[in-house]
């Protein structure tokens, strides 16, 4: 398990590999200041995943989720299914599922309400 804080001390992200899995738990804010930290973490998390193991994104102790975040998360959607890997997004508070809803991206990322649920197999979308 990896624990790595942004710059700005804005951002935690927890790397935890549930083999064939990778969980990042993110706690903080996304946004600008903070992204190219998420991004190089996510980086990192679909390397060390094995496919078709997924790479789970916790967003439930998110406080703020930017623009910027849903851009990454579009990105990083495209990266994980050109190495077959899929994204699952973990999102259970209105700080982020809002943001999603309104871009759109509900539709098509999987979102979860929990890590247990992203981490099942077959399991359910929320």
């Amino acid at each position: 398990m990896s624990v790595r804080t942004s710059a700005d001390g804005l951002l935690t992200v927890r790397r935890e590999t549930r083999a064939p899995a990778v969980v990042l738990h993110v706690t903080g804010e996304v946004d600008f200041s903070s992204l190219g930290h998420l991004q190089e973490e996510f980086s990192t998390a679909v390397l060390a995943a094995s496919p078709p193991g997924p790479v789970v994104l916790d967003l439930e102790e998110v406080g703020f989720f930017g623009w910027c975040g849903l851009t990454m998360l579009v990105n990083s959607d495209d990266r994980c299914t050109r190495n077959h890997t899929p994204l699952r997004v973990v999102a259970a508070s209105a700080t982020v599922l809002q943001p999603l809803k309104l871009a759109g991206l509900d539709r098509v990322l999987p979102i979860y309400p929990d890590v247990g649920s992203a981490l099942a197999e077959n399991a359910p979308v929320a």
